[in-house]
């Protein structure tokens, strides 16, 4: 069971490592939010989004400090613009929404619809603290919570946990979905990086939180680290 001292199931280094759910639970409610804005393009939005690029990179350039992540989301092949994600720094969601409201391929048009949840760190690293993998691809997961999500999530915790150490470096960002004030678990969000889809969906099989029951709606996107705030330094595949 998990350790009534270590909610989080938190590895040492961490600053949840060592927390009690009460403990935890201040911890997320007062921490400086981040907000995950996924912007999906809609009727001619990929003719749109190429107008509006060069004011788009511009914006993007001007907004670094504040960005963890930020990139474009495609098709399966990773040829096909879907729309574009973002991980920003904002101290509450009429600040998450100024930006996103600002933003030149929302302005021009090309997103039809622009999401705004509110997402907790879990690691440290941004875009360009990263050291991303030579030929590997990065991937987006949404995970919703279901109506049991609580019972369910707490059922398979010390699983969640043991599994998630033991994939930790394909982790290119993960935390917890919140409502806006931080006080209520929604669901989780993860960028992950692997070789190919089949592989993502393979972790996705076999994580706890997942076979547990604990989402009721699961989206997971092909994404990209946007070059406008900058691509990651790479580093080798490893030997099989």
């Amino acid at each position: 069971m998990v350790d009534p001292n270590n909610a989080a199931g938190a590895l040492p280094g961490d600053p949840r490592y060592g927390l009690n759910e009460a403990q935890l639970a201040a911890y997320y409610r007062n921490k400086a939010p981040s907000w995950l804005i996924v912007g999906r393009l809609g009727e001619n939005g990929i003719a749109r989004r190429e107008k509006a690029m060069p004011p788009h990179i511009v914006y993007l350039r001007t907004n670094t400090s504040r960005i963890r992540f930020a990139g474009p989301m495609f098709s399966d092949d990773g040829k096909t613009p879907r729309g574009s994600l973002t991980l920003l720094d904002a101290p509450d969601r009429a600040t998450a929404k100024a930006y996103i409201d600002n933003e030149p391929y929302n302005l021009g048009g090309a997103f039809g619809t622009v999401d705004i949840t509110r997402w907790s760190s879990s690691m440290e690293v941004r875009q360009l603290d990263y050291l991303t993998t030579e030929g590997w691809e990065q991937w987006a997961i949404t995970a919703i919570d279901g109506p049991d999500a609580p019972a369910r999530r707490k059922a398979v915790a010390e699983a969640h946990h043991k599994f998630q150490a033991s994939v930790m470096s394909h982790y290119v960002a993960r935390g917890p979905l919140q409502s806006d004030d931080g006080s209520r678990t929604l669901g989780s969000f993860m960028i992950v990086e692997f070789p190919n889809r089949a592989a993502v969906d393979d972790l996705w099989a076999k994580e706890p939180l997942n076979t547990g029951g604990v989402f009721k709606d699961v989206t997971i996107d092909r994404w990209r680290f946007g070059s406008a705030v900058g691509v990651p330094a790479k580093k080798a595949a490893a030997a099989e």
